[in-house]
């Protein structure tokens, strides 16, 4: 009989018993069904490929490793100076003609702030802003030069948003 001829016919469908449907579950604190301990024996005997994956879990829990990565630039790129935005982006759009954002951003070097030569006198980054224009200006003739001058325009932007700071990154890395 299915079950549309059971209720034609008038008889009750009981549930089936505890021991047909298996290990009950009573709710935990969080609302979570919570197994009984009959049902944890059970699992314990679970397939060995639930155990593996037991397994693996806790062992990527244990150990928890932070690495500080901070970025390390050449004193060419050091001595590009903190400007505000707008003069920033100016500057940018002058290096289209290779060294000439770049010569400009020399004497910037005088009256801002240089995050990558903190310590340094002024005359260091000063030179060494002056000797990368020289060298965006020379190899502009084999494209080299455009791909420097655009390079440092990109990088007067990018020191701008950044307010002058070296990002540091801290990656974390389970054992």
């Amino acid at each position: 009989m299915t079950g549309s001829e059971q209720d034609q016919q008038g008889e009750e469908v009981k549930p089936a018993s505890p021991e047909q449907t298996g290990p009950q579950q009573a709710p935990t604190e969080d609302g979570a069904p919570k197994e009984s301990p009959a049902a944890e024996e059970a699992s314990s005997t679970a397939s060995p490929r639930r155990e593996s994956r037991l397994k693996r879990g806790r062992r990527s829990i244990k150990k928890k490793t932070q690495y500080i990565i901070k970025e390390k630039h050449g004193p060419m790129r050091n001595a590009i100076p903190y400007m505000p935005m707008p003069v920033a982006i100016f500057l940018c759009l002058l290096n289209i003609v290779p060294g000439v954002g770049t010569f400009l951003s020399a004497f910037f070097t005088l009256c801002c702030p240089v995050p990558g030569m903190k310590d340094e006198p002024k005359r260091k980054p000063f030179s060494y802003c002056l000797l990368a224009a020289f060298v965006q200006i020379v190899l502009a003739i084999i494209i080299v030069g455009w791909i420097l001058s655009f390079y440092w325009g990109v990088m007067f932007i990018v020191i701008s948003w950044r307010k002058g700071e070296e990002p540091i990154s801290v990656v974390e890395r389970y054992e």
